[in-house]
């Protein structure tokens, strides 16, 4: 019985092994889905802020110490001067999104960069794991992102191409981009993401596993010891049975005094040695015979 408990237990162990593997896996990949939604709100956002600034042609604001005339667009009209004597410069989509990826970085820590395979500007030369994905996106993959470690712990990397519209034109014509070309694409790295309580789900299945098994063996000890009860009657009841066969067989018996002789060579009166074999009690009288033979004037009377 105790190798079926174990049986049980280990079949057990099984399903609950099985279930916390299977929420592992959805967990894992609700995190994982977590991940990309979040980094996914951020690329949107500049996307759409870079599809405003683009449908205008450009906006112009001060120059000042921090914005100063971006020298890598090619623009008759990159700076102005207002009347009023003040000195303008246009910021194009791509300055601005590295001004706003400056903000961020600074306010929150998260990560944008701008990039291409052919990139005007030598800071948006693509990194390693960027150009893998830019390649990739040539090939019509439609985004990448991975969990990455860092000084900060867990992080998270997201990428998306950036495909060409016709207010890209104006100024990556001349590199050879046509509409729908894959022009580049924006990463968005955040340096710090909530890693999965995986501790939590683990210490429910764990109890749930220890509990489960300690039912398993207690219900297998009482089984055990019922089971164990019922052999013994059975035993039992076997013993009393060959006792009763025995009786049934060749039972040695005096030819005189009539004694019977037991299995351990000792001999016994008759009624003793069934009495211990068997549920049979005796009660004594005297036959017809016996009394003619001991008592033979009460034997005459009667017969008178």
């Amino acid at each position: 019985m105790k190798t079926k408990s174990y049986k049980v237990i280990f079949f057990w162990l099984l399903i609950v092994g099985g279930a916390f593997a299977i929420n592992y896996f959805n967990q894992t990949r609700a995190h994982q889905k977590l991940a990309f939604q979040t980094t996914q709100v951020f690329f949107d956002q500049i996307v759409l802020s870079r599809a405003w600034n683009a449908g205008h042609g450009g906006v112009y604001v001060p120059i000042t110490e921090n914005t100063q005339p971006n020298p890598y667009l090619d623009d008759p009209f990159r700076d102005l001067e207002t009347l009023e004597g003040v000195k303008l410069t246009k910021i194009n989509p791509a300055f601005m999104t590295r001004q706003i990826a400056e903000i961020a970085s600074r306010e929150n820590g998260v990560q944008f960069h701008i990039t291409s395979l052919k990139p005007i500007r030598p800071d948006n030369k693509p990194l390693e794991w960027e150009k893998n994905w830019l390649m990739s996106f040539e090939k019509g993959a439609r985004e990448f992102g991975a969990f990455i470690q860092n000084n900060s712990g867990t992080g998270f990397r997201y990428m998306a191409p950036l495909i060409t519209e016709q207010s890209c034109l104006r100024c990556h014509a001349e590199q050879g981009y046509k509409l729908g070309d894959v022009r580049g694409g924006i990463s968005v790295t955040l340096p710090f993401f909530p890693k999965a309580d995986y501790f939590s789900l683990l210490m429910g299945y764990g109890v749930a596993a220890l509990l489960g098994s300690i039912i398993i063996f207690i219900a297998g000890q009482m089984l055990d010891k019922k089971e164990g009860e019922q052999q013994e009657l059975i035993k039992n009841l076997q013993d009393a049975l060959r006792e009763i066969k025995t009786l049934q067989g060749i039972v040695p018996i005096c030819s005189f005094c009539k004694k019977i002789r037991d299995d351990k060579g000792f001999w016994s009166q008759v009624e003793s040695y069934v009495s211990q074999h068997t549920e049979a009690e005796f009660s004594h009288g005297i036959c017809p015979d016996c009394r003619k033979e001991h008592y033979p004037e009460l034997y005459d009377k009667k017969k008178e």
